[in-house]
């Protein structure tokens, strides 16, 4: 082989190697792989396995944001409450830029909201099956919750349809902000975990538990009537909060604490 022939056939598969080089789609393809064996592993709760797996997929594609929310979830799960805030805030930042950037074409936005709705269906499914099972009846609350906050948030993509951009406050997912919330507050900033914690609110006011750790914030720094009006909005959600908590916002309201 010549020279030229020889160095042409290098660059031929550097180009199709490279996943920098490569159609978004196709790195996205690949990056699919470890993130579906990720959820797997999440469903059989190996969260080792799942983290690494999920490692994998944004190792593959840096903008991947579904796997690293899923990454986060798994160091949560794992007790690993910073590495979870990386990843979660990675995953928020995506999100961001994403509502910020204009597509240079309608076929673009396109293609990313149809990405964007199967890894929710995949998701979806995953969690519901999660739900159905009988080991997991204490959690069943939970997770129908996950699946309709899973399922609020393919609603406003389908919006985009009728819609070029998603309101300011709702361009992070509400379930985002919410186990960003979680990692904030369990690695010890809580005034990151409340800021996180009303901007899940503010995408989906249906969210339960951040009204409800909102209301543990509230007490906590000595906002009582807003602990109340948190606990409030908790309950028209559908969340069961704790009597605990309800009682001991009115003991120390009572104290004049």
């Amino acid at each position: 082989m010549c020279l030229r022939n020889l160095l042409s056939a290098l660059l031929a598969a550097l180009l199709l190697s490279s996943p920098a080089l490569a159609h978004p789609s196709q790195v996205r393809e690949r990056a699919t792989e470890p993130y579906e064996e990720g959820l797997e592993q999440m469903r059989n709760e190996a969260f080792d396995a799942a983290a690494k797996s999920f490692e994998a997929a944004v190792g593959i594609d840096g903008t991947f944001d579904m796997a690293y929310y899923m990454l986060g979830r798994a160091h949560l799960a794992r007790k690993q409450y910073a590495a979870a805030v990386y990843a979660l805030e990675k995953c928020r930042q995506l999100h961001q830029a994403e509502a910020s950037r204009s597509f240079e074409n309608r076929q673009e936005g396109n293609r990313l909201r149809r990405e964007r709705i199967a890894e929710l269906d995949r998701l979806i499914q995953d969690t519901e099956a999660a739900a159905a099972r009988p080991q997991n009846a204490t959690q069943r609350f939970k997770l129908q919750e996950q699946v309709r906050q899973l399922q609020e948030r393919k609603r406003q993509i389908q919006d985009l349809d009728r819609q070029q951009v998603l309101e300011p406050s709702k361009a992070v997912p509400g379930f985002v902000s919410l186990s960003l919330g979680s990692a904030y507050y369990r690695n010890g900033n809580v005034t990151e975990a409340e800021h996180a914690w009303l901007a899940a609110v503010a995408a989906d006011p249906k969210i339960g538990e951040a009204h409800n750790n909102l209301a543990v914030i509230y007490m906590e720094t000595g906002r009582l009537d807003e602990a109340e009006k948190a606990v409030k909005a908790a309950e028209k959600a559908g969340l069961k909060v704790s009597p605990a908590l309800i009682a001991e916002i009115k003991k120390r309201k009572a104290a004049g604490c």
